[in-house]
C-alpha cells in the first residue's frame, strides 16, 4: 500500500478555529520532518478543539499510524468518519491501518469505495488492486489493475502485482507478459528480470532464457545496487557469494531503516527455567515446511524447552494444521496483528531463541524480525540461502550443504546440524499405493521421475534425460504437471530431441498423502539442477525411490547431496553434469544394482539418520542451547560445530518416533 499524502490545505477559515489551524499547520510541519510524536501531539489538540473538522482527525490518524498505534489511529479514522460520513481520505486511511493489520477482507470495501469515487486516479485502482490480491481475490484484482493501468497506459507497479495475481491462478504465460510489460516501461528493473527467468522457467519456455540471463548479469554488474526478488533469484543459479551481495543489499533496503527495540539483557537462567523457543512462520498448514517440521514441534523435550509457535497464516482446516495446533505450549495466531504488535507479543512472551521457518520467501514478515523482539534469532529450514540480514543471528545448516569452506558465503553464524539440515516427520500419512494404470504409466519399463516445480527445470537438464530414455529402451519420464503451457512446451522440446512426446507423462497435483502413495511407482528419481529437489527428494526416498543428484555451487542446489548422505548413498551424488548422466544411465540399466538401491531404502527408512525424527531433534536443541549459553554469557554468536548429543549411551530415536 502507498504511503498517503498529507494534506496542507488550510481546513479552517472562521475566527474561532484559528487556534485549532495552528496546532494542525504545526502538525504538519512536525510530520514532514519526521517527528511523528510532536505531530500527534499537536494534530491531537488540534481535534480538541475542532473535533467536527475531519482532516484533523486524518493526520491525527495518519501520526498515530507512523507510530504504531493502529488502535489510536483507527480511533482517529472514525472520527474522521464521523465528522464526514464517506470522506474519501479518511476512508483511504482506514485501509492503510487494515492492511498493515492483514485484514485484506476488510480493506477491500473501503478501497473499492476509494476507487470508484469520481475523478480516481490510477493509485486508486492500483491500491484497490492490491487489496484484493491480498485477499486472495485475484481475478478482481487483475480486473481492478487493468483499470489502473488503462488510466495510466505507464503505470508499471500495476504490472507488477498483475503478474502476482496472475501467478497464484497458475497462468504463467499471462504472469510473464505483465512483467516484460513492466521491463518495457522501467528497463533494468532487477525483480523484474529475475521474475522473467523464473516465470518462463515456470511455463518451460526457453526461448528468451539466455537473453535474460545476460541482462540480469549487465544489470547486476552496475555499481548501482538494484532490488530482486530473493526466492525468484534463486532461480537465476548464480553461487553463493553473489547470492550473499545480493540478499545483503536487499535486506538494507527493505529493513535497514527499521528501528529495532531496546535490546535484551543477557540473564541468569533461574533453577527450573526452560528455554523458551519459538517458531514464527506462515506456513503453520498443509505446506511443504510445516510437512517436514511437524513432528519436531511434537518431540520437543518439555522439561527444558517451553515451546511456542506464532501463525500469520491462513487456517486451511487441514488435520496437519490440527497437529501443529496441538504440539507446543502454546499456538497464538497473529495474522491479524501489524508487525510492531507480533514483535511486541513475542517481547511480551519473553522469547530466548526466535526460529523463522520462511526467510525471504512468500508472505514473509521479516519486518518483525527486524525489530529484533528475541535476543537469539534464527533461520532455519525455508529459505535455502542466506538472508544477509544483521537481526539472523545463525543459520541452521549441515556440512553439506554447507561445508565449513564455504561459511563466508552467510553473514549469519553458522550452526551445524550433525546430519542433515532437514527435518522429517516419520509419522506423515500415505495413502494406499495406486496402480501405474490408475496414474497413467505403462504397465511395463523403466520410469524416471522428477516431480519438482518446472521452474527448476533447465534445457542442460532437459538435453540429459532426453539421453537417459534414449538410452533406456520401453522408458519413460514422469513429471509434475505445474501447469498447461509447460506440458506443451516439453512435449515439443522432447520432439525437437528425438523423443516421442507420448513418452513424457504429467502428473497432477495432489494431496500429499497421494503424492507419497503415487511416487513409489516411479524407479528412479532424477534431480535437478542449479536448484536441487528438497521436501520432494525426502518424498522419493522415503517412499524407497533411488534420487541421483549433481551438487551444485550453493546452498539450493546441494540439497539432495545432504539429503543422500543421510540415508547412507553418498555414491549417487555426482559432480558433474557427464558423471550424473552415467550414474543414472548405469542404474536404469542394471536391474540387480537398481533392486539392491530399492532394498536400502526400505532398510533406511527405519534406520537412516534423516528419518530419525528424535534424532534430528534432539540436535536441533543442542544448537538452540548452545546459542543460549553464549548469550547469557555475554559472547557474541559465533559458528557452533556439529557435535552429537545422542549416542550408542543415550540413543535419540526409534521406529515409533
Amino acid at each position: 500500500m502507498q504511503s498517503m499524502t498529507l494534506t496542507l490545505g488550510s481546513p479552517a477559515k472562521t475566527a474561532v478555529n484559528q487556534e485549532a489551524e495552528r496546532h494542525w499547520r504545526g502538525g504538519v510541519a512536525h510530520a514532514l520532518a519526521g517527528r511523528w510524536k510532536d505531530a500527534e501531539k499537536a494534530h491531537s489538540r488540534a481535534t480538541k478543539i475542532a473535533p467536527g473538522e475531519a482532516l484533523y482527525w486524518i493526520n491525527l490518524g495518519q501520526a498515530r499510524r507512523k507510530l504504531g498505534d493502529l488502535d489510536g489511529a483507527s480511533t482517529a479514522v472514525e472520527g474522521a468518519l464521523h465528522a464526514s460520513p464517506g470522506d474519501p481520505l479518511a476512508t483511504q486511511l482506514r485501509v492503510a491501518i487494515r492492511m498493515e493489520r492483514h485484514r485484506y477482507e476488510d480493506a477491500v470495501d473501503d478501497a473499492r469505495r476509494v476507487a470508484e469515487r469520481p475523478g480516481a486516479d490510477h493509485t486508486a485502482w492500483y491500491e484497490y488492486g492490491q487489496a484484493l490480491q491480498h485477499a486472495g481475490r485475484n481475478l478482481e484484482a487483475i480486473t481492478a489493475l487493468l483499470r489502473s493501468a488503462s488510466i495510466k497506459p505507464d503505470y508499471f507497479p500495476a504490472y507488477a502485482i498483475m503478474c502476482n495475481a496472475f501467478d497464484r491462478l497458475g497462468m504463467n504465460v499471462e504472469g510473464l507478459q505483465c512483467i516484460r510489460t513492466a521491463l518495457a516501461f522501467q528497463p533494468g528493473w532487477g525483480s523484474g528480470q529475475v521474475g522473467a527467468i523464473y516465470h518462463s522457467l515456470q511455463a518451460c519456455d526457453w526461448s528468451q532464457l539466455a537473453s535474460d540471463l545476460a541482462a540480469l548479469d549487465e544489470t547486476m554488474a552496475k555499481p548501482d545496487p538494484q532490488a530482486y526478488i530473493p526466492f525468484m533469484f534463486l532461480s537465476a543459479g548464480v553461487d553463493a557469494a553473489v547470492q550473499r551481495r545480493i540478499f545483503t543489499e536487499f535486506a538494507s533496503n527493505n529493513f535497514g531503516k527499521i528501528e529495532a527495540m531496546p535490546p535484551v539483557l543477557p540473564a541468569a537462567r533461574p533453577a527450573g527455567h526452560r528455554l523458551k523457543i519459538a517458531y514464527f512462520s506462515n506456513d503453520f498448514h498443509n505446506h511443504a515446511t510445516s510437512m517436514l517440521i511437524a513432528r519436531v514441534f511434537e518431540l520437543h523435550d518439555r522439561d527444558r524447552f517451553e515451546t511456542r509457535l506464532y501463525s500469520y497464516g491462513r487456517d486451511d482446516g487441514s488435520a496437519l494444521r490440527r497437529r501443529i495446533e496441538a504440539s507446543g505450549d502454546a499456538f497464538i495466531d497473529v495474522s491479524e496483528l501489524s508487525d510492531g504488535e507480533v514483535a511486541q507479543r513475542i517481547r511480551d512472551d519473553r522469547i530466548d531463541v526466535l526460529i523463522d521457518l520462511k526467510g525471504f520467501t512468500l508472505n514473509a514478515r521479516t519486518s518483525v524480525l527486524a525489530m529484533r523482539p528475541a535476543p537469539i534469532q534464527v533461520a532455519y529450514l525455508g529459505f535455502p540461502a542466506t538472508m544477509g540480514a544483521p537481526f539472523i543471528d545463525y543459520a541452521i545448516v549441515d556440512p553439506i550443504v554447507l561445508p565449513p569452506e564455504m561459511a563466508e558465503e552467510f553473514t549469519e553464524r553458522l550452526a551445524w546440524m550433525p546430519d542433515s539440515y532437514q527435518a522429517n516427520d516419520r509419522l506423515r500419512p500415505v495413502a494406499d499405493m495406486p496402480s501405474r494404470a490408475d496414474v497413467g504409466l505403462p504397465e511395463s519399463g523403466f520410469v524416471f521421475c522428477s516431480f519438482n516445480q518446472t521452474y527448476k527445470l533447465r534445457p542442460d537438464i532437459f538435453d540429459v534425460w532426453c539421453r537417459l530414455l534414449a538410452s533406456t529402451p520401453g522408458s519413460v519420464l514422469w513429471q509434475l504437471a505445474m501447469n498447461e503451457p509447460s506440458k506443451i512446451n516439453l512435449r515439443r522440446e522432447a520432439a525437437a530431441r528425438g523423443i516421442d512426446p507420448d513418452r513424457l507423462i504429467f502428473a497432477p497435483p495432489v494431496q500429499p498423502q497421494h503424492n507419497l502413495a503415487r511416487i513409489g511407482l516411479a524407479d528412479l528419481f532424477l534431480d535437478t539442477l542449479p536448484i536441487n529437489a528438497h521436501t520432494t527428494a525426502s518424498d522419493a526416498l522415503w517412499a524407497g525411490v533411488p534420487l541421483v543428484t549433481c551438487t551444485g555451487n550453493a546452498f539450493v542446489g546441494r540439497v539432495a547431496a545432504s539429503l543422500l548422505h543421510a540415508v547412507g548413498l553418498p555414491e549417487l551424488v555426482t559432480d558433474s553434469m557427464a558423471d550424473y548422466e552415467a550414474l543414472a544411465g548405469a542404474i536404469a540399466n542394471d536391474p540387480t544394482r537398481h533392486a539392491a538401491l530399492k532394498a536400502h531404502l526400505r532398510t533406511a527408512r527405519e534406520t537412516a539418520p534423516l528419518f530419525d525424527s528424535l534424532r534430528t531433534t534432539r540436535s536441533l536443541e543442542d544448537l538452540y542451547l548452545r546459542m543460549a549459553s553464549r548469550w547469557r554469557a555475554g559472547l557474541p554468536p559465533d559458528h557452533l560445530h556439529a557435535q552429537r548429543p545422542c549416542d550408542a549411551a543415550t540413543p535419540c530415536g526409534d521406529a515409533s518416533a
